[in-house]
């Protein structure tokens, strides 16, 4: 297993400056999701592709905050949660390990996208899923929640042994006229971006990085890093563990004379050993 899986985030304009553009590559990252959740082939795939839906929805946060996204699916059955911040930190879980093949990608359930900074949460959006691919659903939800007409191309494949072989995604999003920039109508853009996205995408995202989408030249704004980002850490968990008080604690030390808390994203297991749980119980009497 990679010690630091990487991606990368890309921004820009194309179209002479009508379309807006952002490509994401996460094959180090999906595959780093397999391994630590341990996923099998099914759950791989969709998991990447949630991961990929994830950081695609980044590109304009700032400062402290955070964009997650959850995803609730009822069939197949399983459930997604992650989230990315405006450095490009991203921590993602999938569970189960095993899941039902989902037919041709598609899914039904729910997606939830929570976009949040330090002190409070600034909005959460809502949209079903009903039989489409993740392509199809993040589409639909950007285009609900921002009302921009918008392309969406997402891509999971995985080698014969198992890893994730791609991970990547591109959102095209037409830009609202104005009097100092060209402009593009709704059936242009469909038409002429929609023909594009279906070429293979590592090919599409091959043109980027040459300055290029189709026969377009482009304008970049931003190269960003992705990288697996998770906030657990021993002093974390120890607060956690306080917090649940001091007859929890207590029993935790009498009955099994240690504390054992595994982080759902990265599946790391720490370790509060007798010493500190009597600790712990100590600075309780010490705060009262």
């Amino acid at each position: 297993m990679s010690a630091e899986p990487k991606g990368s985030l890309h921004r820009g304009l194309v179209g002479a400056g009508a379309v807006r553009f952002l490509a994401v590559q996460a094959r180090g990252l999906a595959e780093h999701v397999r391994q630590v959740h341990g996923l099998d082939a099914d759950g791989s795939r969709v998991a990447a592709e949630a991961l990929v839906a994830n950081a695609l929805m980044s590109a304009w946060i700032k400062g402290d905050e955070r964009i997650g996204l959850q995803i609730q699916g009822e069939d197949p059955r399983f459930a997604f949660m992650g989230d990315v911040d405006a450095e490009g930190g991203l921590r993602a879980r999938f569970t189960p390990a095993a899941m039902k093949p989902a037919p041709q990608g598609r899914i039904s359930g729910i997606l939830m996208a929570i976009k949040s900074d330090a002190q409070r949460e600034i909005y959460r959006g809502m949209t079903a899923i009903d039989g489409q691919r993740m392509e199809v659903a993040l589409s639909d939800h950007l285009g609900q929640s921002d009302q921009v007409d918008v392309l969406v191309r997402i891509e999971a494949l995985l080698a014969e042994d198992g890893r994730v072989r791609t991970a990547g995604g591109l959102v095209l999003e037409r830009l609202p006229e104005a009097p100092d920039q060209p402009s593009m109508g709704s059936a242009d853009f469909a038409e002429t971006y929609g023909a594009l996205l279906r070429q293979p995408l590592d090919d599409l995202l091959v043109g980027l990085a040459f300055g290029r989408v189709g026969g377009d030249p482009v304008t970049l704004i931003e190269n960003r890093e992705l990288a697996w980002r998770c906030s657990c850490s021993q002093e974390r968990i120890e607060g956690v563990l306080f917090k649940l008080g001091v007859a929890e604690l207590t029993s935790m030390l009498e009955e099994d004379g240690q504390a054992e808390v595994s982080c759902h994203f990265c599946n790391i297991a720490y370790l509060v050993d007798a010493p500190r749980l009597a600790r712990l119980i100590a600075l309780h009497g010490e705060q009262n």
